[in-house]
């Protein structure tokens, strides 16, 4: 099956590379420049054959869609995208409601390089727009995709949407089914630290992922610039996994095998109200209400057997997490002119996790069970979040853009473990933009930010496959971050863009894992740490190369983090922070015929994992590779072949200590590889 999957791969290389050239085709004209926005026609995305509004959205010129940030608060998770110059408040993905608007439905799609008065920016660097017309009528777009896994399993997903827009208002309906069959083998080997082979240990996963979400989104708009908006979802979603090993001794003889399965459950609903109230030509308002519930159920067990098939012993762990969220957000927008903004924020916030783990063990006498500490708790968090931001358009060319926030929470932990804490942090802005014409902006910034807490990291879990448990820590902090940032962007050739980018962080309470007790270890803060990042990004068209229709795409990173290591004292990298990374994209469109294909490789450095008796680096596979070839007719139906592969395996090399990593040397070693399936696909999707 692998062999098939890449040649596969390698036929669509060779489809994409057999195209004849042609004569770059000037598309400038359909493209208007005012200060900092750029304002696209439907005519200039023509030639890549659009159908929805997201593909004319990952055509436009140095722009790729985001969900968010993780800091904390309402706005600091919503997108980089407006639609008809409101920001939809759903955590439901940008992307996924712009695959649902049809190409033909967009009259105008504007790029947002800078703050600007009156327009709802969230902090981000810069938004795009997306113009919808309001012809009555109802249209839509649908999606039916076989993914075909290199276990020979075959999953069918897909997606439909029907939208109404009138000049008061639209409504949305949607329907979402996904899911995978991924799996992989895994070998483990372990030896002493002189290199004395151990043994080994063999094995199978197979997983089944599968999620069903109805949405609706409606949107009314009334006289004098009155809005009120209504996004809701709700989901279910099954998850299995099948694990079957084997262990063999250092002569390859077996010594026993196990059989495990995980079984999870979860259902949860999302709604979102929005209403925007003008109060004159001046002053305007938004207040946000936003309601989140998600029920978790979870039961894995373990069997272990020996060589001759007699049962040894079996693990049952059944964990329950509900979790919810509750927000509600105020703003008051004066936009005194052309020139100057002021934004008001109110923000409150209640969330709430509750989990419990059960565990037992039973060895052939009967089922035991195993006391985990902080295995059933509740955590909760009240918040409250002020802000003022200031948005000033000094001249045509340089734009400053200032928030002064503040941050009051507490959180309070029940339970297993009780505790509460009080914070309060200041989360100061300020950017500075300087766009001296058309093709160049270099921005300036420094913000101070605070990450999201993961409540589920206050719970203790346990992972009996790889040996590892995490006790609940009701001390965990969230993570605060000075960002000292510094870009240039440069735009060519229509399409092209280049842009540099320097930055370094000031992190205060590293999140990483700190020895909770006497022998164990969980999430947890470190002190103060640093990051440095440089990046570089480049949009090429190759219409001016010779080829017709094509976008080459690259972007590399270098990383250097820093933070004193709580067990050694020794400075070292951040956790899960890899050093570099690489990535090379191509595609090409040919409107003439209907084709398009495209193939992309990412690359990445090594990720460290640290733990008081452990340590771990995890090594990505020599690149993952992706290959498309598309078809597009003119009545709107959409034909895509392509293959997702993997170079190679994932490898992980452990070190561990019969105390902590301060004492001596390691007396254990193990090297784990593991070789992820390939997948081949096929879709087909339409817009009406």
């Amino acid at each position: 099956m692998r062999q098939t999957l890449l040649t596969c791969a390698a036929s669509l290389a060779l489809a994409g590379a057999l195209t004849v050239p042609a004569q770059a085709n000037d598309r400038s004209e359909f493209v208007t420049v005012e200060d900092d926005v750029l304002t696209y026609a439907p005519a200039f995305f023509t030639d890549f054959n659009p159908q929805t509004a997201l593909d004319m959205v990952n055509r436009v010129p140095g722009f790729s869609v985001s969900g968010g940030g993780g800091s904390r608060g309402l706005a600091g998770t919503l997108g980089n995208v407006l639609i008809d110059g409101r920001r939809p408040s759903s955590k439901n993905g940008v992307a996924t409601l712009l695959s649902r608007l049809p190409a033909s439905a967009i009259t105008e799609i504007k790029l947002i390089r800078a703050p600007i008065p009156g327009i709802d920016m969230a902090s981000q660097e810069q938004v795009v727009n997306v113009i919808t017309s309001q012809s009555g009528s109802w249209t839509g777009a649908w999606e039916a995709r076989a993914r075909v896994f290199e276990n020979e399993r075959i999953v069918t997903v897909g997606e439909i949407s029907a939208t109404r827009a009138t000049a008061n208002g639209s409504l949305t309906l949607a329907l979402d089914l996904a899911g995978h069959a991924e799996g992989n083998t895994a070998e483990r080997r372990f030896f002493l630290a002189d290199e004395t082979f151990l043994g080994s240990e063999n094995e199978r996963n197979q997983r089944s992922f599968y999620d069903v979400t109805p949405s609706l989104a409606w949107q009314r708009d009334f006289e004098h610039g009155h809005a009120l908006r209504v996004d809701s979802r709700v989901w279910a979603w099954r998850f299995r996994n099948t694990r079957n090993g084997t262990s063999l001794d250092a002569g390859e003889l077996e010594t026993g095998f196990d059989a495990a399965q995980s079984r999870t459950e979860a259902w949860g609903t999302e709604t979102t109200v929005d209403y925007d109230h003008v109060f004159s030509g001046a002053w305007s308002g938004k207040l946000t209400s936003l309601q989140r519930y998600e029920s978790k159920d979870e039961n894995d067990f373990f069997d272990f057997f020996g060589a001759s098939g007699q049962f040894a012993s079996r693990v049952d762990i059944i964990e329950a997490e509900t979790s919810g969220e509750s927000v509600l957000r105020g703003e008051i927008r004066r936009a005194s002119s052309d020139a100057r903004s002021l934004t008001l924020a109110l923000e409150g916030a209640f969330n709430f996790l509750e989990g419990s783990v059960d565990i037992t063990e039973d060895d052939g006498t009967g089922p035991v069970p195993v006391a985990l500490p902080v295995s059933s708790t509740r955590v909760e968090e009240r918040r409250v979040d002020a802000s003022a931001q200031q948005i000033w358009r000094v001249s045509d060319t340089f734009t400053l853009d200032g928030v002064v926030a503040v941050e009051f929470s507490e959180i309070s932990q029940t339970g297993d473990a009780e505790q509460k804490r009080t914070f309060t942090y200041f989360k100061p802005a300020f950017n500075a933009i300087w766009t001296p014409n058309d093709a160049d902006q270099l921005k300036v910034s420094l913000v101070r930010s605070v990450g999201q807490l993961s409540f589920g990291e206050f719970v203790s879990s346990i992972n009996v496959n790889d040996d590892t448990t995490n006790l609940g820590n009701p001390d965990l902090e969230p993570e605060r971050t000075w960002r000292l940032q510094a870009d240039w962007e440069r735009r060519f050739w229509q399409e092209g863009t280049v842009r540099l980018l320097v930055r370094h962080e000031w992190v205060e309470a590293v999140a990483d894992v700190v020895p909770v007790g006497l022998s164990s270890d969980g999430p947890g803060n470190l002190g103060d740490g640093t990051r440095l990042r440089f990046q570089i990004n480049a949009d090429i068209p190759t219409d001016n190369l010779g080829i017709s229709g094509g976008l080459f795409s690259v972007g590399a990173m270098t990383r250097e983090t820093k933070v004193t290591d709580p067990v050694t004292g020794v400075e070292r990298r951040f956790r899960n922070d890899e050093d570099w990374r690489f990535n090379l994209n191509f595609r090409q469109d040919l409107p003439q015929s209907g084709f398009a294909w495209g193939t992309s490789y990412s690359l990445q450095g090594d990720e460290d994992f640290y733990r008081t008796s452990r340590f771990e680096r995890v090594r990505a596979p020599r690149g993952n590779i992706n290959g498309f070839v598309e078809r597009r007719f003119e009545n709107g139906l959409t034909a895509e072949v392509g293959a997702n592969l993997r170079m190679g395996e994932n490898e992980r090399i452990r070190y561990d200590w019969p105390t902590t990593r301060a004492d001596g040397f390691p007396t254990r070693i193990e090297r784990r590889s593991i070789n992820d399936d390939g997948v081949l696909y096929f879709e087909v999707s339409g817009v009406f």
